[in-house]
């Protein structure tokens, strides 16, 4: 779970990063209703906070229906010294202006009205693909897996284990209803009355418990399912099957020491 979490915040942080590196200055002028038919959608409406884009942006329809929010930044004349009204807008793309110049868009008069004076008539602007919240959304999700992350490196157990062989069913927890092999019988306080049935645990040998094998561990994780309960087992000690003891430390040390968490 720590790989792919990390791998997760890795991907996310850059998605995040690409949303917000891409805006791109323009201007914005503003056009009257109606606003059907659109290239885009005929005569099905999408509301009033739309745009038509200049032919480039509209690359032959293939933005329609793309979403943008767009910023005023500045006066483009001295009739209006401060036309910004200090808001963005979210508009989706519905048609094509074909008197726009390239750095150019054409807002409903509705959409210009919301970030700014609307007796400008023409506003410098900023606009990107309208992935602001969900760059919320993934930060988020950054701080959750982070969280997450740290939340299990700080509730590692350290105990050890041992291993029981086949065969593993019948379960205290599945009955005759086989759960593979990769499975650990747990002590009494963690089984908790068969509470523990279907957790997984992520078990990693720390070192040995006997001089017979001084370094028993393989430098590798398991993850494994609880299916049973150990009636041998002290408080800090949990009974791996002999497949996944095999996995983490030589079986020929026969009790080792380990870290496990959810």
């Amino acid at each position: 779970m720590s790989s792919m979490t990390k791998a997760f915040i890795l991907i996310a942080m850059v998605a995040c990063l690409t949303s917000t590196a891409h805006a791109i200055a323009g201007q914005a002028t503003f056009y009257t209703p109606p606003y059907l038919p659109s290239s885009c959608f005929g005569f099905e409406d999408r509301g009033v906070m739309i745009l038509a884009a200049n032919s480039g942006l509209f690359a032959n329809r293939a933005a329609c229906g793309t979403r943008y929010r767009v910023t005023c930044t500045g006066r483009t004349n001295l009739g209006v010294l401060a036309p910004c009204t200090g808001r963005s807008v979210d508009v989706t793309v519905v048609d094509l202006c074909p008197g726009c110049a390239g750095n150019q868009v054409d807002l409903s008069q509705e959409a210009f009205a919301v970030i700014a004076n609307t007796d400008a008539g023409r506003i410098n602007i900023e606009y990107n693909r309208d992935i602001p919240k969900m760059g919320l959304v993934i930060r988020a999700l950054i701080l959750f897996a982070m969280v997450a992350c740290l939340t299990s490196i700080a509730h590692a157990i350290a105990g050890q284990a041992t291993f029981y062989t086949p065969p593993y069913v019948p379960s205290s927890c599945y009955g005759f209803q086989g759960r593979g092999v990769m499975v650990v019988a747990a002590n009494h306080g963690l089984f908790a009355g068969k509470g523990a049935c279907g957790r997984r645990y992520r078990v990693r040998c720390t070192g040995g418990t006997n001089a017979g094998v001084p370094h028993p561990c393989r430098g590798t994780s398991i993850d494994v399912t609880v299916v049973d309960l150990c009636p041998g087992c002290s408080g800090n000690q949990v009974d791996l099957s002999q497949e996944a003891f095999a996995m983490i430390a030589d079986p020929n040390a026969g009790r080792i020491n380990i870290d496990y968490h959810r």
